[in-house]
């Protein structure tokens, strides 16, 4: 009777930790601390064009329960245009975040475990693997890559290079026909 309690207490003790171990595994996206300032390069291409500028969010604590937000974006532009510099040198005044991660898509990263070699499938739909680590801005993640089903084959539709303690990738590629459409890669973050 001394073994079995004993045991008993021992896995009580050890249950929790194993359970928070894997969940270490696994990445948390949105989940911010606050007084953190992620900063990108975004490449974007358009047939044979690219444009190249920088993306910044800063999120700072405001109180218990609230966020100060600053975003800003850096483009190059001519001095002659007009309207675009409102809008930030996107259509549609279309914030680069858009396309660093889609939330959909983040739902499906949350739940794979963060180990190289690891899939899951998306319901028939496609497929998520876990693929190596790569170093991105300083910061070391796994790269986890989204196919999806065309015409009964796998094709490379997102890729995204995930740091487990930001909340944020440090790296994210939407791919169109095989080809790079859009790339944000972190150069700095910093947290204070």
């Amino acid at each position: 009777m001394k073994h079995s309690s004993l045991i008993l207490s021992l896995a009580l003790v050890l249950i929790p930790r194993v359970a928070a171990s894997q969940d270490e595994k696994k990445w948390r996206p949105y989940q911010f601390k606050g007084n953190e300032r992620y900063e990108y390069k975004v490449v974007m291409v358009d047939g044979d064009g690219r444009k190249e500028m920088g993306y910044v969010l800063d999120i700072r604590n405001k109180g218990a329960e609230d966020w100060d937000v600053t975003t800003s974006i850096r483009n190059p532009m001519k001095k002659a245009q007009g309207a675009e510099v409102l809008m930030g040198g996107l259509a549609m005044g279309l914030s680069p975040a858009m396309f660093l991660m889609n939330p959909l898509f983040s739902a499906f990263l949350e739940q794979v475990e963060l180990k190289e070699g690891e899939k899951m499938s998306l319901l028939g739909a496609g497929v998520v693997k876990v693929t190596k680590k790569e170093t991105v801005g300083g910061r070391t993640g796994l790269i986890c890559e989204l196919y999806t089903k065309v015409e009964n084959k796998d094709v490379l539709t997102w890729s995204c290079t995930v740091d487990p303690e930001l909340a944020l990738p440090i790296r994210s590629i939407t791919f169109e026909e095989g080809k790079e459409k859009t790339r944000m890669d972190l150069v700095s973050y910093k947290k204070d």
